[in-house]
Order: C-alpha cells, then sequence, then structure tokens
C-alpha cells in the first residue's frame, strides 16, 4: 500500500518508518540496505539481443552479407570465407570498444558520488548517498542536491528547485505541517523530492523512499539511457551521409565501367560491393566514442570531471575564460594578516568577531569563517558557549552575514561584510568615516581583502538583513584584513592560456585595489585602467558596457546579477567558459558555452556545470583546454587518414578502369586493405599525444569545418599519388612478369604507402623526424599488428586466400621503399609550405 507521508505529522512519520530523532542505529540502517538496495535510480537499457546484433545491422554489414552471398552462389568459397571473417572480426573489434567505452563511463560517474550528512546512532556522520535506506534522517543546507525522497522534519527560511520534476521553474517555499487529502507532487509543500536542490534555507528530514520508488526514479524508470552525440560526432555523422552518396555514384560509374570492359557481371557486382564499403569510413563514429571517452578518463586524472561530451569539444574552441578568483586562482587558505580598529584593544575586537562568526556553517567549512575563528581564538576571545538564536547567512544585496543573540530583553547583531555597505549603515561621523576610508584604502592597496566588522543592540529579533530598517544603526568596530595565497602554478596557466589565443578575466567580488593588485600579480594587468568596478554597471547600457568588457581583464565587487550580464555579453562574440560554485552561479554557468564548477562547490553548481573541478585548480581548466585541443586534433587526424586512404583505392580503381587497365586488386583484396590498415591504425593515431603548437595556435570555430582547405589539399595529393603510384607499378610489373606478379605488387605497394600516411597523419605541421622524437606507444602495436598481418599474406598461409603470387624480395623491397619514402616526401613537402609561407586553416 502507497504512503502518503505528506499527510502524516513529523512524529507520526518518524514512528511509521521505526526510527528515532537520534537517527537509525548503524546495524538498522546495514539490514534495511540489503532490503531495499542501494539508492542509485536504474535506467533501461538497451536489451541485450539488440546490443548482440548492433554491429550487423549497418548497411555496411549488409552489403558485406550480399557480398558473401555473391561468392557462394558463384562458387568462391575461399571468398566467401574471408569476407565472413572480415564480418566477424568486424563485429568483434565493435564490441570490445562498445565494452571498454561502457567501462570507463562507468568509472567516471563514481566521481559524481554525494556525499550527505545523516543521523546515525544520533551522531552526524557524512555517508555516500547511495547507502541512505528510508528511516535516514538528512541534513541539508543551501545549494546540496536532495538524495531521496523525503518528508520534512524541521526547516530555516527553506527554498526548493522542483523543475526537474515539476518543471515549475520558480523555488517553492517548503513547510513541516501535515497535509489533508490527495495532493499532487507539486502541492506536497512538506515533502522533499529526490533530484530536487536545495536554493536557500536549512532543513532535517527524514527519508521515505529511495531508488526507483522515489518520484524521479519512477520517471526516469520510463526513459532510456539514450546516448547523447557531441557536435564533432554530428559534424562526422553529416559527413559520412555525404560520403554515401558520393559513393553510391562512384559505385554505379565503377559498375558501368568495368562491364564495358569486358568484366562479369558477378564480378562486377562484387567489385564495387568491395569498393563501395572500402571507400566509406563507417567504423569512425564507434572509433570516435572510444577516442572521446578515453578523453573524458585522461582529463578525471587531471582533475578535471567532464559531464558532456559536448563540453570535450568546446573547451578546446573557447576564446575566453571568466574565472572566479578565491579557491580557482588561489588556494582559499585564508589568514588574517592585521587588523584596525576604531576602539577598544585587538582582543576587544576579537570578541566581537567570534559572536559574529556564522556557526551554522558546519556542513560547507566557509573559508573565512575559519580564518575568522581562528584569528579570534588566538587572541584569547572567549567562544561562545551556545549557539546564536538565528544566524544569518550571507546577504548578496546587503553584502552582509551575522548572528543575532538574545541579550536579556533585548538582542545583540553582530555582522561582517564588504566594508562599504557596513560604513554606509554605520553610526560614523563624516571625520572617522574619512578616515576609516583612508584605511581601508591602505589595506586594500597591499592586496588584502578586507572585511568590516560591526554590531548593534534590537528591539526585536530580525530573520533577515531586509528586516533592518534606517533606524537601525550599526557601530562600526573595525577592519579585519585577510590574505589567500596565489597559487604558484595559476600565472603559468594564464599565460599559457593567453598564448593559446584565450583572453583570461577574473570576476571577483573584492575590493576595486585588492582586485586590481591581485591581478597585477598574476600579470593579467599592469593599470588601473584594466580593472572594473561592477558597481557602475548598475547604470551603464549594454551598449556601453559591452565596449568596457571587451578592454577589462579583471572585474571588481561583482555580484551574481553583474557575472551573468558580463557573460551574456561576452557570448556575443566570444566562446566563454564561466567558474561558479554558488547557487548564485547556476545562471552563468547554464548561460556559458562550457559551465566550469567547483569541486568543493555547491551540489546545484556542479550539476549545472559541464566540467567539475575536482581541485578547483585555475590551471585544471587550461589542462582541460589542452586536451580538449588534442583530442580534437586527434579526430581530424582520424578522418584525414580514412578518407586519404580511402580515396587512393578508389582512385587506384576508377583510374585503371578508366585507362584500360585490369583492376589492379580483387575484392578481397580491397576489403583486406581496408580492415588492417582501418582497424590496426585509425585508434592509434585518435591517441596521439598532443602537438606543441596546440596551445599556440587560435581557436577554431565551433562551427568551421573538421578538416579545412589546407588539410583537404594534403588529402588530395595523397590520394593522388596513392593512385598514380599503384596503377604504375602494376603496369609496369604486369607488363614484364603479368597480370598475376603485377597485383600482388600492386597490393604491396598500396599497404606500404598507408603505412606511410599513417606516420604523415601523426602531426599536422611537424616533420616527421620531430614527431619520431614523440613516443605513442599505441601507434607502434597498431603498426606491428598491421605489418604482421601483411607478412602472412605475402609470404604466409594466408597468401593463396587473397590471390597474392610469389615475388622477389628484391622487387617488393624497391616498390615498398619508393612507395613509403614518394608518399612521405610529397606530405612533408606540403608541411614545409604551409609552415612557412602560408597563413594555415587545418
Amino acid at each position: 500500500m502507497l504512503m502518503l507521508y505528506y499527510t502524516n505529522t513529523a512524529r507520526s512519520t518518524i514512528a511509521e518508518l521505526a526510527t528515532s530523532e537520534n537517527g537509525l542505529a548503524i546495524s538498522d540502517a546495514k539490514e534495511r540496505l540489503k532490503i531495499y538496495g542501494p539508492n542509485t535510480i536504474k535506467v533501461s537499457g538497451e536489451p541485450l539481443w539488440r546490443k548482440l546484433i548492433e554491429p550487423f545491422a549497418s548497411i555496411f554489414m549488409v552489403v558485406l552479407f550480399v557480398a558473401m552471398a555473391i561468392s557462394l552462389f558463384h562458387h568462391d568459397v575461399l571468398d566467401a570465407v574471408i569476407i565472413a571473417i572480415i564480418i566477424a572480426t568486424s563485429a568483434i573489434i565493435y564490441y570490445v570498444q562498445q565494452f571498454s567505452t561502457e567501462r570507463i563511463l562507468r568509472a567516471l560517474r563514481k566521481h559524481e558520488s554525494q556525499a550527505v550528512e545523516v543521523l546515525r546512532d544520533g551522531k552526524a556522520i557524512s555517508v555516500d548517498s547511495s547507502l541512505l535506506v528510508p528511516g535516514d534522517i538528512i541534513m541539508l543546507t543551501e545549494g546540496e542536491k536532495i538524495p531521496a525522497d523525503a518528508r520534512l522534519l524541521s526547516s530555516s527560511s527553506l527554498r526548493i528547485d522542483e523543475s526537474q520534476l515539476t518543471g515549475e521553474s520558480q523555488p517553492i517555499s517548503k513547510q513541516t505541517e501535515a497535509l489533508r487529502g490527495n495532493r499532487e507532487v507539486y502541492e506536497q509543500s512538506n515533502m522533499l523530492f529526490q533530484g530536487s536542490f536545495v536554493v536557500s534555507g536549512s532543513a532535517s528530514a527524514i527519508v521515505t523512499t529511495t531508488g526507483n520508488d522515489t518520484e524521479f526514479g519512477q520517471l526516469a524508470a520510463l526513459t532510456k539511457d539514450a546516448a547523447t552525440k557531441s557536435p564533432v560526432q554530428q559534424k562526422i555523422d553529416r559527413l559520412l551521409t555525404q560520403i554515401i552518396a558520393v559513393v553510391a555514384g562512384i559505385a554505379v560509374v565503377a559498375f558501368c565501367l568495368s562491364l564495358y570492359r569486358g568484366m562479369d557481371v558477378t564480378e562486377s557486382l562484387r567489385f564495387v560491393i568491395a569498393l563501395s564499403v572500402s571507400a566509406v569510413p563507417e567504423s569512425l563514429p564507434v572509433a570516435i566514442s572510444v577516442v572521446l571517452v578515453l578523453g573524458m578518463r585522461r582529463m578525471a586524472a587531471k582533475k578535471a570531471l567532464v559531464r558532456t561530451m559536448r563540453a570535450i569539444e568546446t573547451i578546446g574552441v573557447i576564446t575566453t575564460i571568466a574565472t572566479d578568483k578565491t579557491g580557482t586562482l588561489t588556494k582559499n587558505q585564508l589568514t588574517v594578516q592585521t587588523t584596525w580598529q576604531t576602539h577598544g584593544t585587538v582582543k576587544s575586537l576579537a570578541q566581537i568577531i567570534a559572536r559574529g562568526v556564522n556557526h551554522a556553517s558546519h556542513k560547507m567549512h566557509d573559508p573565512l569563517d575559519n580564518a575568522l575563528n581562528e584569528f579570534a581564538e588566538s587572541k584569547g576571545a572567549t567562544q561562545p558557549s551556545q549557539l546564536p538564536m538565528l544566524s544569518l547567512p550571507f546577504d548578496q544585496a546587503a553584502a552582509m552575514s551575522g548572528n543575532v543573540w538574545h541579550n536579556g530583553e533585548e538582542y545583540d547583531l553582530f555582522i561582517k561584510g564588504a566594508p562599504e555597505h557596513v560604513l554606509t549603515r554605520s553610526d560614523l561621523t563624516e571625520n572617522e568615516r574619512e578616515q576609516a576610508l583612508v584605511q581601508l584604502h591602505k589595506l586594500t592597496a597591499e592586496g588584502y581583502r578586507v572585511i568590516a566588522i560591526a554590531h548593534s543592540m534590537l528591539k526585536k529579533p530580525i530573520t533577515t538583513f531586509d528586516d533592518l530598517t534606517h533606524k537601525h544603526t550599526l557601530t562600526f568596530d573595525g577592519f579585519v584584513a585577510v590574505a589567500d595565497i596565489l597559487r604558484p602554478e595559476a600565472k603559468r596557466a594564464i599565460t599559457a592560456a593567453v598564448n593559446a589565443g584565450v583572453t583570461v578575466r577574473m570576476v571577483t567580488g573584492d575590493h576595486f585595489e585588492t582586485a586590481y593588485q591581485i591581478g597585477r600579480q598574476l600579470g593579467m594587468v599592469d593599470s588601473h585602467n584594466q580593472v572594473f568596478d561592477s558597481r557602475r554597471m548598475n547604470v551603464m547600457s549594454d551598449e556601453e558596457l559591452e565596449g568596457i568588457i571587451e578592454n577589462t581583464r579583471v572585474f571588481s565587487r561583482v555580484i551574481p546579477e553583474h557575472k551573468y550580464r558580463i557573460l551574456t555579453l561576452l557570448n556575443k562574440h566570444n566562446i566563454t567558459a564561466m567558474t561558479g560554485d554558488g547557487v548564485n552561479d547556476v545562471p552563468a554557468l547554464t548561460n556559458a558555452h562550457v559551465g566550469v564548477a567547483m569541486g568543493s562547490g555547491a551540489s546545484i553548481a556542479k550539476d549545472a556545470g559541464d566540467i567539475i573541478l575536482m581541485d578547483n585548480n585555475f590551471k585544471s581548466i587550461v589542462d582541460a583546454m589542452h586536451e580538449g585541443r588534442t583530442i580534437y586534433a586527434n579526430i581530424r587526424r582520424m578522418l584525414f587518414y580514412l578518407l586519404a586512404t580511402n580515396a587512393g583505392e578508389v582512385l587506384t580503381m576508377l583510374g585503371s578502369l578508366a585507362i584500360g587497365l585490369p583492376i589492379p586488386l580483387v575484392p578481397v583484396q580491397i576489403l583486406w586493405v581496408n580492415l588492417v590498415t582501418d582497424t590496426s591504425m585509425v585508434i592509434p593515431l585518435g591517441l596521439e599525444p598532443g602537438e606543441k603548437a596546440n596551445m599556440k595556435r587560435k581557436p577554431n570555430q565551433p562551427d568551421a569545418p573538421i578538416i579545412g582547405k589546407f588539410l583537404a589539399s594534403r588529402m588530395v595529393l595523397v590520394a593522388l599519388s596513392m593512385a598514380a603510384l599503384t596503377i604504375g607499378m602494376y603496369a609496369i610489373y604486369t607488363a614484364q612478369y603479368g597480370h598475376e606478379y603485377g597485383r600482388t605488387i600492386a597490393f604491396s605497394a598500396l599497404v606500404v604507402m598507408q603505412w606511410a600516411n599513417a606516420f604523415n597523419t601523426r602531426s599536422d605541421d611537424e616533420s616527421i623526424i620531430s614527431r619520431l622524437r614523440v613516443f605513442n606507444g599505441k601507434f607502434y602495436v597498431g603498426l606491428a599488428i598491421a605489418v604482421t598481418l601483411q607478412g602472412m599474406v605475402i609470404f604466409g598461409p594466408l597468401g593463396p586466400l587473397l590471390h597474392v603470387t610469389p615475388v622477389t624480395i628484391g622487387d617488393l623491397v624497391v616498390t615498398g621503399s619508393i612507395s613509403f619514402v614518394a608518399t612521405i616526401l610529397l606530405v612533408e613537402m606540403h608541411k614545409w609550405i604551409g609552415r612557412n609561407y602560408l597563413e594555415r586553416t587545418y
């Protein structure tokens, strides 16, 4: 029977789930985990039978089956067996690639696990969300993702984003009282649902359902885990569609030419089928998936967890990075450096600070509160024996946070906040205010982050800073100067990004002078004109602001609304990456081309980001950018290699027919070349280490073709040279030693030229000598496999199966050397011209 927990009181819900206000016993939680299973959502995937037939469901496999049937009908059993082996080998490779991809993705998902604070045996402990069970009592704070369906027990100013479940874009206020009657999900104001986020406030709740029994889980169970394709995969799919259309036309021409040259109809069909299959790089989409997933794993090893494949490509083409300072460019290890007080002693100021620290930050461990608390303790301040009556979290509009304490019949408010805002509300005289501003400028000029400390007596408590009227003036107590440690690698990473054609902009809430000093230390600015006080944005139009943003590298006094507006204007002319870690950063993260969330940030920010920096380090963004460019370049290499070699095969066959020669290769040889060279070399080329020039080029435009004009011209040259050399060697050796001998020489030469092309493809512009110094073990393993298999054909037992006749070692060495060297020299000349004379577009 379905329990309507929203109709129960909090106390009756605790009783119904056989737990207590102290939470479950650890032993009870383990037993319940056995009964209910892990708190994970299982999405229905493809059935096993569909996975098994998937590699055989492509049009290319169907064509190969037709070719095998024609061979059997023609009583060419050996050819049919060879085609069957090729089909089976292709299927096995497909299975291995898919299995590897899924295994890596499963491993990467483990990084996204969520830690939840839960009461067990009366103690608050942190457990993985997958270990939650019905009856667990959980504590939630701002920014956290709700890990399971739960009934609220207590709440403070709680507002929830349930858009993923209900579609409601506005946050919903929650309460703890029981409800009556049947209520829809969006009406259950005392329930929390898995997949939602805490936008503000805090709460405790008791878990009612987990996993697929949750409201979100039931919806997810109705959907399938559809794999999304990255933009580069979509480009490849469109390109393959165009190639198939072209090949279809070529097949018709080849069929007509072969009949015109007197070839048998059945043999013509087998020839055209083999030519069509070899001309289209049908295995490329699966190979790209493998390369992308392996790239995601490499990025994760460098502390950048990629959540969407789209981000892998986009991070490589970004033109500007808007980054926070704290924790990204700095270590987020705050320490109090000095203080300035208007009255009293440092110890008295420390006592006020101790009462203004946010004691509700037990989960987030705010670095500023920690630094202030450590300072207060070091100065002998007496720590409060009880928690404050009310903690006021940081308010963006007021730029303050603080605590309300009960003091007899009155109440004391202790706050910390932005100096300008606190001074505006304080009771200082004009002279005192001027003196405070002088001290503020002095501290910020030294690069310190300055926090103002103040207090006030209240007749009645307040729940938000909006409740403070103009009658409530603050007693200003002084300044605390806090310093963070710059990451030593931050300046080098910024320089690397700038050299790669990417502008870096620091977006910080710090005072103007503090922001300038930090920007100067990082090499981002050298004058105050390059720093912008974002408070001026409020009176500026977008047109005015757009011109300023273009030349600004450091933005000070930024609030989330400013960050979103800056990003919107940057997006007009840039591909942007934006960092963020809090609830208020979510709009900017989702609006950026690549949202970069901090691993230590709020769950809602991490869920909105495309990439999560596990170490919160700016350098990891630059590393991810380099990896993204390398992956994109490698995909381009794979495509170039396949298209150039396949086009060479097609031109060889068509050229022979056009000039009246017999075709140099029989159908099974064409399929063999396609299988051996494509399969063994294409993925190793996709795993090539990045080139030095990767981070010295300007980013490509996202809508640019994968292969630009320069590489396209090289591809045409390679294809033409392969065809010319193959046909020429076939004609020469056929005239001297006969058709079978000439075909074997042509077959061998074509394969060697494809190996040479693989060496050429390792770099877009580096010479082969330079690239040989960069070791890629996978490339040499693939090459060894290809050479071994080809050796078994030329010298071993596979020769008769592929219609290979014995030839002299001398002829093989001469033709092989010419094929290899000629292909290398042609491309080296093309690279040299590009390096020295042309403005290249790859």
